[in-house]
């Protein structure tokens, strides 16, 4: 807690940082130095767009706008902001009515600005006045009033998207998406790791939420899972088959649009030189990968609990040490040049 690392007890046990050497414990980064290392990574100035990123409306337009496919908007929830050509809701009533007579659904909903997959929820046609957010059926009426309440700045609602049905016999309909970390390197931007997060079985997102462990498989440079982890590395256990269909194997199992995400992730990290590495959630649909979201700060928890090391190892460290100096080159000859 005192050191560089910044660790919690928590994180110390849950991270399984008591594994290994005293080495291979020094490589471990919690959510305080995990911030810290990213922060490191990204530049002062008009280039960092930590702020954008941490806005889903806008940097959906961005990406949109510059042929990245990202999920289609159906409406939004605002008290104030203004969503462009699409219909925005300004009252938890007109959020009510739109949820019960727009025809629009199924959906998926996450607020403008969240975290940790708070407030996202499947939008599924249930009775008259009732919707379905995953297992649960609650009145559209009170559904409304907890989202003005939470979520005033902003609340969309998306297109549900579909995985290809290989990809839902092993996951099933919620949505699992690829963390593809990218860092921008001699050669441009490359894939520093990935990790493919399965929701919780009866889960719609793949974050750990309602006290159940989601699973994290570790996926080499061609798209290959090569290790499986069912919740954190002090109570979890590792996995080799489907916890859907258990007869089907995860181990081995090769990602069919691992080519195209690669592709999207370093071309899309060419809008943002100011960041040396970014984090994009990457779904799998039957349209073709679709970005969910990008960070600018992504937690390098999962990469530690997927490939049972630290995320400051020894093959890692150096690329980073590069990519921060390449970083600060690149956006200081920009500077010179604007003048």
């Amino acid at each position: 807690m005192t050191g560089s690392q910044r660790l919690t007890p928590r994180e110390y046990f849950v991270q399984g940082v008591w594994r290994g050497d005293r080495d291979e414990r020094a490589a471990y980064v919690g959510i305080r130095s995990g911030k810290h290392l990213n922060r490191s990574l990204t530049t002062v100035g008009a280039d960092d767009q930590t702020l954008l990123m941490t806005d889903k409306y806008l940097t959906g337009l961005i990406l949109q706008a510059s042929g990245f496919p990202v999920p289609d908007l159906k409406a939004a929830y605002s008290a104030f902001a203004c969503f462009g050509s699409v219909p925005t809701l300004r009252t938890a009533g007109e959020l009510a009515a739109w949820l019960e007579f727009s025809g629009e659904l199924p959906a998926f909903a996450k607020p403008v600005d969240g975290t940790m997959a708070l407030g996202s929820v499947p939008l599924i046609p249930a009775g008259p006045g009732e919707v379905d957010i995953g297992g649960r059926t609650v009145p559209v009426t009170a559904l409304a009033k907890e989202v003005a309440s939470q979520f005033p700045r902003g609340w969309l609602i998306q297109e549900q998207l579909r995985q290809p049905l290989e990809i839902e016999a092993l996951i099933g309909p919620g949505i699992g998406t690829v963390r593809l970390v990218t860092l921008w390197e001699a050669e441009g931007p490359e894939v520093l790791y990935a990790v493919w997060r399965h929701p919780a079985p009866g889960t719609w997102v793949d974050a750990a939420i309602f006290g159940k462990p989601n699973v994290g498989c570790a996926l080499d440079a061609e798209g290959r899972i090569t290790m499986v982890r069912l919740g954190d590395l002090l109570t979890g256990k590792d996995i080799t088959n489907s916890l859907v269909t258990p007869d089907l194997p995860l181990m081995g199992y090769q990602l069919p649009q691992w080519s195209e995400m690669v592709e999207i992730g370093r071309a899309a990290h060419r809008l943002f030189p100011g960041h040396a590495l970014l984090g994009w959630d990457i779904a799998m649909t039957r349209r073709g990968p679709v970005i969910s979201e990008v960070n600018a700060s992504p937690l390098h928890l999962s990469y530690q609990r997927s490939f049972r090391r630290g995320f400051l190892n020894q093959d890692i460290r150096p690329r980073l040490d590069a990519a921060r100096l390449l970083m600060q080159e690149r956006c200081e000859a920009k500077r010179i040049s604007g003048q």
